[in-house]
This record gives structure tokens, C-alpha cells and sequence, in this order.
């Protein structure tokens, strides 16, 4: 009787295992279906919405992301929530000059869950094809844009000549990145003399003069040297009197008044120079436009009328290097040993910093030339600090994001 009942088992195995095979392979199919439902409604969803672009319906446009969407735009700049997205785009809804996307190529994920979808598509634009790609989540029983991201699709065979096309631009974003990142606004010119290249940020800046502050210590250097008030083992006198900043209150050496930026010993250079002498040198020198009288001949670099822009700066110190300046050449030699600011296997920099305040704003220079691998690059660096509140770090942010230009742009490296 057992071995009757085993067979009769073993009979309705195979029939059992088929039955399981055939609701498994349903199930998938049904699942199939119903992703493929989804996958066409969210597509739906898509069109209409690029389509409700076209149509300049902003409400139905924007109500189509979520709440805490991100649309990301094809300039590096573009980056907004849906807030500021909607903010930037009702004009031109308003005139009905919006855009016409028309998605040729598409392709659809779905999250197991059900509740995320993403998907990238390929665009015919007013820009030529373009490629948007995103995200959509399901909230409250409705899906929405959850982000979106629009770039253009740029063939390989010309991507050389595009990116050429950019270069300024893509600097411009990435050296942005350096000052927001010190919280500073600014600017920065680098000349490369032997490509006869100007590079840098913010070239509308270049022309605006500013007060010269503690730059103004390597013209003064060389006045005061050519004029004979002080030598290369010159010493400065510390009578014992208090000054601003401890570290002036001792005797110093040339250099080292130099290097610590010492205001009062500079300002014994410019009374020992005079007021004649001082005018007629800066008159040969060509510093920028100095305002210098009887009444502020040793505070004139430091408040006052007196200003130079990024590209005198530029200018004065390309000549110096060369020794173009009517000056004696050892003069010259001697100013730019004391300027070495900074030498590493790789490089050596030489400059000066600023710091000067004009209508109650803190702004500082750093300028100079640095030299590597048998080339010299000419600096001018301008910064304002975002919060005018807080200058902790200002003092060493102007040599750090000079720093941080020239190791982008290859000149040095990290």
C-alpha cells in the first residue's frame, strides 16, 4: 500500500513543480506589466511637462517638481532649488519666451520599492541635443521631479574645441570656488609674459584703482635706496615707544622691516626722502597714481587718493624684473632678494602683501612674480573679505588663494 501512495506522490511531483514554474513566470510578467505602467505614466508625466514648458503654463510647470526639487541648468552657475527656479523662470513665462524640449531617447528606472524612478533622455533643443537626466519620487500618491539636470552633449571629435572655447569661463567658476571658500571676494590677474597671456578672475576688476597699502613697500625700497636715506644694512631704531603690532617693536634690518611690513620704519624712508624727491621718483617709477603733499607724505599709501589697479601692479613688477625701471641695477637686484617670499624645490615667490581700509571695508594685496622651471608668471592679487566682521584669517588668505590659482593652472604643483 505505501509503495501505491509514494508513486502517486512522485506522479504529482512534476505537475506541482510546473504549476509553481508557471505562477512564478506569472508573477514576474504581472510585475513586468505593472512596472511598464508605471514606466509609462512617469514618461507621460515628462512630456507634459516639457511640454507645459513650451506652452509658457509656469504654474503647471513648476507644480510638476517637488517642494525641495533641484534643477540643475547647463551653466556651471545654475544650480537652484525649486523656489529660486520658479523666481528665475516666471519672466520669461510671462512672455512666453520659455523653451521647446522634445525627448527623442529615453530610458526609465524604477526602485524596487515603487517609490523612485530615475531616468536620463536625450533632447532636441534650441541649443542642439542636449541630455537631461533625473530623479522622480512618489509623494502623497503623486510622483514628482525630485531633481532634474540639463547638460549639453558635446560630440568627442569636437570636445578640444569647446573646451578651448570655455577655458576663461570654467576658470572663472573654479577660482570662484577658491575665494568663496575664504570667504572673499576679489580678484586675481596672472600674466604669462613669455605666452603674452593674461589669466585670472574677475578681469573687470583690473582696471579699479585701489589705495596701494603695504605694496607700496617695494617702490618705497627702491626710493629709498636710490636716494641714498638708507642702505642694504640699514637699521631701524625702536626708541621704545608702543606700535601697533608687537613684533615692530625692536630694531630691524631692512629685511626684516620688509618682511614684517613695518609701517613706521617705512614711514622714516618717506620723511627722509622728502616731499620733492619723493614725487619726482614716483613721477620715473610710474606706481600707479600716487596723491603725495606736505600734509600726508608718509601716510599717502595708506589712506587718502593714492590708487593703482591689478594691472600697475602688473606692469611695475614686470619692469622691475626685467630692471627696465630708471633706477641703478643693483638697486633693483638688492629690492628683489628682499622680496623672496617663499622658495620650495619647485618654485620661488617673491611679493608683498597689503592691507588698507576704505569706506570702513578691510581689502588686501597680495603681489608679486613667482618663478619656476626657467618661466616667471606676474601676479596681482585683490581681496575683500564677505564678512567685514571677521578678518581672522584674511591676513594669510591673500597668499592662499594665489596659491591655489597657480596650482590649478599648472604653474605649480600640489
Amino acid at each position: 500500500m505505501s509503495i501505491f501512495l509514494n508513486m502517486s506522490r512522485m506522479k504529482r511531483l512534476p505537475f506541482l513543480l510546473v504549476l509553481f514554474a508557471l505562477l512564478t513566470v506569472n508573477n514576474h510578467l504581472l510585475a513586468q506589466s505593472g512596472a511598464d505602467t508605471i514606466k509609462t505614466h512617469i514618461s507621460g508625466i515628462l512630456n507634459k511637462w516639457h511640454n507645459d514648458a513650451s506652452q509658457a503654463n509656469h504654474e503647471a510647470y513648476i507644480g510638476a517638481m517637488a517642494p525641495d526639487g533641484v534643477y540643475i541648468g547647463t551653466d556651471a552657475s545654475e544650480h537652484w532649488s525649486v523656489a529660486e527656479f520658479s523666481k528665475w523662470s516666471k519672466p520669461y513665462f510671462d512672455r512666453k519666451h520659455t523653451w521647446h524640449f522634445t525627448a527623442f531617447n529615453r530610458h526609465l528606472y524604477l526602485a524596487p520599492d515603487g517609490t523612485t524612478a530615475w531616468f536620463d533622455e536625450l533632447l532636441i533643443t534650441q541649443m542642439g541635443v542636449c541630455r537631461g537626466s533625473g530623479v522622480l519620487s512618489k509623494q502623497d500618491g503623486q510622483w514628482k521631479i525630485a531633481q532634474y539636470v540639463l547638460s549639453a552633449a558635446i560630440p568627442n571629435e569636437v570636445m578640444k574645441t569647446v573646451t578651448a572655447l570655455k577655458w576663461e569661463a570654467d576658470t572663472a567658476v573654479i577660482f570662484k570656488s577658491f575665494f568663496d571658500k575664504a570667504g572673499l571676494t576679489g580678484t586675481i590677474m596672472i600674466l604669462d609674459p613669455e605666452k603674452n597671456r593674461t589669466m585670472g578672475y574677475q578681469p573687470a576688476l583690473w582696471d579699479s584703482g585701489y589705495l596701494p597699502a603695504s605694496t607700496f613697500k617695494i617702490p618705497n625700497t627702491l626710493i629709498g635706496l636710490e636716494a641714498g636715506v638708507i642702505d642694504t644694512g640699514y637699521i631701524f631704531r625702536w626708541k621704545g615707544e608702543k606700535r601697533r603690532l608687537p613684533q615692530w617693536e625692536r630694531d630691524l634690518t631692512l629685511t626684516e622691516a620688509f618682511r614684517v611690513s613695518c609701517v613706521p620704519c617705512y614711514q622714516e624712508i618717506a620723511r627722509k626722502t622728502g616731499l620733492k624727491r619723493m614725487n619726482g621718483y614716483l613721477s620715473k617709477l610710474r606706481f600707479g597714481a600716487m596723491d603725495v603733499n606736505a600734509g600726508n607724505l608718509d601716510l599717502f599709501w595708506l589712506e587718502g587718493s593714492s590708487r593703482i589697479t591689478p594691472r600697475q601692479q602688473v606692469d611695475f613688477l614686470e619692469r622691475l624684473y626685467r630692471e627696465e625701471l630708471p633706477l641703478k641695477k643693483s638697486v633693483m637686484q638688492a629690492v628683489r632678494r628682499i622680496m623672496v617670499n617663499e622658495v620650495t624645490a619647485g618654485y620661488t615667490l617673491s611679493g608683498k602683501t597689503g592691507w588698507a581700509v576704505r569706506n570702513g571695508n578691510n581689502y588686501g594685496w597680495f603681489v608679486g612674480y613667482l618663478e619656476t622651471k626657467g618661466k616667471v608668471y606676474f601676479i596681482a592679487t585683490l581681496v575683500e573679505p564677505m564678512n567685514q566682521d571677521v578678518v581672522n584669517d584674511f591676513a594669510m588668505a591673500r597668499k592662499t588663494v594665489t596659491l591655489e590659482a597657480l596650482k590649478f593652472l599648472g604653474i605649480i604643483s600640489n
